[in-house]
């Protein structure tokens, strides 16, 4: 009888010590794990998504990792998770970062990421309407997102003054290349041939549209030949002899 009890006390302090060790070693493993809640998955996206993108010149970047849901399980890892793009994302307006326990109870989950690409450029002050010519007035600065603008913008209204509004434009929004035109596709141009000494005018049609300082093409009135020209005033072409 005192035998048996003495088998059944070793039998129980073995298991009990074999269950304790199991414990403790279940409980360092844990220890050892990479505890990632949404705030710490959020931060993970933000961060990486923002070493890789950078500001316009004279702009500046604004990088928003949307919210996770609060209430999800945090997870957990053995190692650090991978980091990276989710499959076809790219760092354009909107992307979606994937990170990724890559162990053998490995998870992976994925987290939308805003990018703003701040820039103050040249916009309205007014409404505008098509077929207005522009004025200095007409004109102010604003700090514009450009991953919303599918357009070249302005950051400087002395290329925009005394050109023809081609569409309508609304108070503060951006002025894009499309908008305006200082000598426009189809309208009558004057064409004005230069050197030094000489100064010849002709009559011609634009075959594009442009600002100041950019080359067009017009076609000369009385030759009907095409000839490249840069835009230097209302209506007016100039070439170098």
């Amino acid at each position: 009888m005192i035998v048996r009890k003495s088998l059944l006390i070793s039998s129980i302090f073995a298991i009990t010590t074999l269950f304790i060790g199991l414990s403790a070693n279940h409980a360092q493993a844990q220890g050892n794990d990479v505890r990632l809640d949404y705030k710490a998955l959020q931060t993970l996206a933000h961060d990486f998504v923002r070493s890789r993108v950078s500001a316009p010149e004279n702009g500046r970047i604004d990088v928003v990792a949307n919210n996770l849901d609060p209430r999800m399980t945090p997870k957990r890892c053995s190692a650090a998770p991978d980091v990276g793009l989710a499959s076809n994302a790219r760092l354009d307006g909107y992307t979606t970062v994937e990170i990724k326990c890559a162990t053998a109870n490995g998870w992976r989950t994925y987290v939308p990421v805003r990018i703003y690409r701040y820039k103050n450029v040249v916009t309205a002050s007014g409404p505008m309407t098509p077929g207005q010519m522009i004025s200095e007035s007409d004109l102010t600065f604003a700090e514009v997102d450009l991953n919303q603008i599918r357009s070249n913008v302005y950051t400087e209204k002395e290329l925009l003054v005394g050109a023809r509004v081609k569409k309508r434009i609304g108070a503060g929004q951006a002025i894009r290349a499309t908008d305006t035109c200082l000598v426009c596709e189809d309208q009558t141009v004057t064409i004005v041939a230069q050197n030094k000494a000489l100064r010849i005018t002709a009559d011609g049609k634009a075959l594009a549209d442009g600002l100041k300082g950019e080359s067009v093409v017009v076609k000369n009135a009385r030759s009907g030949k095409s000839i490249e020209a840069v835009v230097t005033g209302l209506n007016e072409v100039t070439v170098n002899l």
